[in-house]
């Protein structure tokens, strides 16, 4: 059995989840005991019932409407420890094949590597690349580590509900915009690392207006409201950028895990070392053949006399 769960919280869109992500988890071999689908009330959950194909997944939990109070809800529903990954309902397809590490193997490995690798670089989340285009990805490295940005589309957590340094708090307290951006800065604030698979894409449609957090019009205002507050909070971990289509982002800064900065650290200070070494080595050499010269002049002036 495998190490984690698959939560995917959906509204108003039973049968997209029913053909996108659960059909692509299906084909994919992920056993259906480990998925669950949270929707926002009854009457939600009644027309999932009815709609999704119980064969593939676990169980439907009702839980609250709108998508950060979702995933907010999502992680309290779990105890801590425990490994969660977060898909949204309209992912057609997660594509390993640019990946050296994972084209030969299963979206099941990709997910239980992607937990041990948390572990090994002393992370609770994990990302992929957020552009689907093979473009964009195949010139990047497997794994980075440092501040990465983590989109909300799929992601996977080690679960602490009741840690208040991680949570998205503005996008609770307001629109629930970038709350992706959030989580990422707060999750490497409290960690000093977040780490994501470059080489792994996944196939959905931005901006869907069918339920979810509407369309692109309708977000522009408060999307620009959340960039501003996102800036306000974290003015060292990014900078407003404005697309052409009017869009407002919060573009994080490349910073390095501190585990990679005590790693460079460790590697100076061994080469500080390995040279005041060898300077005191070369140092002992010359002092051992200037003995050596004094002694043998010494001999030789002696033998004269």
């Amino acid at each position: 059995m495998a190490n984690y769960i698959i939560c995917i919280p959906s509204y108003k869109r039973s049968k997209l989840c029913n053909e996108q992500t659960l059909e692509m988890l299906h084909k994919n071999k992920i056993n259906p005991k480990l998925i669950y689908v949270y929707v926002a009330d009854k009457e939600e959950y009644n027309e999932y019932k009815n709609i999704l194909d119980k064969h593939k997944y676990n169980k439907i939990i009702i839980g609250i409407k709108g998508i950060s109070n979702q995933r907010e809800f999502i992680y309290n529903d779990w105890p801590t420890g425990k490994h969660i990954i977060l898909i949204d309902d309209d992912v057609k397809k997660v594509d390993l094949s640019l990946s050296l590490l994972f084209k030969s193997h299963s979206l099941d490995y990709f997910f239980r590597f992607a937990f041990q690798e948390c572990k090994k670089k002393h992370s609770y989340i994990w990302g992929v690349y957020p552009v689907y285009n093979p473009f964009f990805r195949k010139g990047r490295k497997e794994i980075s580590s440092g501040l990465n940005f983590i989109v909300g589309t799929l992601y996977g957590v080690i679960n602490r509900p009741k840690d208040k340094d991680i949570k998205a708090s503005l996008a609770l307290k307001y629109n629930g915009q970038k709350e992706d951006v959030e989580i990422s800065i707060r999750y490497f604030i409290k960690d000093g690392n977040v780490i994501r698979f470059n080489k792994i894409g996944f196939l959905t449609k931005y901006y869907n207006p069918q339920g979810g957090l509407g369309d692109l019009n309708s977000r522009i205002k408060v999307m620009k409201e959340s960039a501003l507050r996102l800036e306000k909070e974290f003015p060292d971990y990014g900078t407003i950028k404005i697309r052409n289509n009017g869009i407002y982002e919060f573009n994080l800064k490349k910073i390095p895990s501190i585990y990679d900065i005590s790693e460079t650290n460790d590697i100076e200070k061994n080469k500080t070392k390995k040279n005041k070494t060898k300077k005191n080595k070369t140092k002992k050499n010359k002092t051992k053949k200037n003995k050596t010269k004094k002694n043998k002049t010494k001999k030789n002036k002696n033998f004269f006399w």
